[in-house]
């Protein structure tokens, strides 16, 4: 059980709230009253590790930032680390951004299992953190990955990354190529009561990135209110800004609401500069 963070920002917006944002996402990782109903008390924290991937424009010019941390990402390492991540970051003019932090139960703590995954795939290369569950075993088989040794949000991300390697023959062929990636894992391997709420960076040669989010969650109208609650995505947007995130960021501590509204579950964005486009309902 995890909190996401997938966004745009660009310009004045980047240079001056993007530290409020990221201190706000820490704070909903460290304190969650959804996490906390959902377990009934047993666990408010995502401490569990965290990790993020930006792609960085400026000038015309884009670099990639990729770092994860088996530590909490309220410790005062982590918020160390992060303030010199905002600090480069506000330097450039456009952002697109995966922010995660991670609350597991019974698969492997460590670095390597916090999230983004980075994976390489035909025309480039994905990062991919997730909120949920997929069937571990049957998706490892098909994966060819050993489920002892891996945990099922990687095994999600080596499937993502080996569907869009057999269906896009370029970067043009990307957006439907994602949207039938993910109609692909939900069908076949997320299980009643499990979830696909996702972001993904894209990186397809030269200048072109993309960033995707999903709000894919099997059995959604028969769940309890917590769980309900817990699941739900928002959107948040204004000058400078489009932000996909968890309920707990934005219900109990995103400074910003300019605007905002839940996302419809099952649906496969694409977040642009202004605009969220629909690739698929299911």
């Amino acid at each position: 059980m995890c909190r996401i963070l997938v966004g745009f920002m660009s310009g004045e917006f980047a240079k001056k709230e993007l530290s409020n944002v990221v201190e706000d996402f820490i704070e909903s990782s460290r304190k969650d009253p959804y996490l906390a109903e959902v377990t009934r008390g047993h666990r408010e924290s995502h401490d569990d590790g965290w990790g993020l991937a930006v792609a960085g424009v400026r000038k015309g010019l884009m670099t990639i930032f990729y770092e994860k941390s088996a530590i909490p990402i309220f410790s005062d390492v982590s918020r160390e680390l992060l303030r010199v991540f905002v600090s480069k970051l506000s330097r450039y003019d456009e952002l697109y951004l995966l922010l995660h932090s991670r609350a597991t139960g019974t698969e492997p703590l460590g670095t390597s299992n916090a999230h983004p995954y980075e994976v390489d795939f035909k025309l480039g290369k994905i990062w991919f953190i997730h909120n949920g569950g997929i069937d571990k075993l049957r998706a490892s088989r098909e994966a060819g990955m050993d489920p002892h040794l891996h945990v099922d949000s990687r095994i999600a991300a080596e499937l993502l990354a080996k569907y869009l390697s057999s269906c896009a023959a370029s970067c043009e062929d990307l957006d439907q190529c994602v949207a039938t990636a993910y109609e692909k894992l939900y069908n076949e391997y997320t299980r009643e009561g499990d979830a696909l709420i996702t972001g993904l960076l894209t990186y397809c040669g030269e200048n072109d990135v993309r960033l995707y989010a999903t709000s894919l969650v099997r059995g959604y109208e028969t769940m309890d209110e917590a769980r309900k609650t817990y699941y739900t995505v928002y959107r948040v947007w204004g000058d400078g800004y489009n932000v996909v995130s968890s309920s707990t960021l934005v219900d109990r501590y995103m400074r910003l609401r300019d605007f905002n509204k839940a996302i419809q579950q099952q649906k496969v964005l694409r977040i642009g500069r202004e605009s969220v486009e629909t690739l698929l309902s299911l």
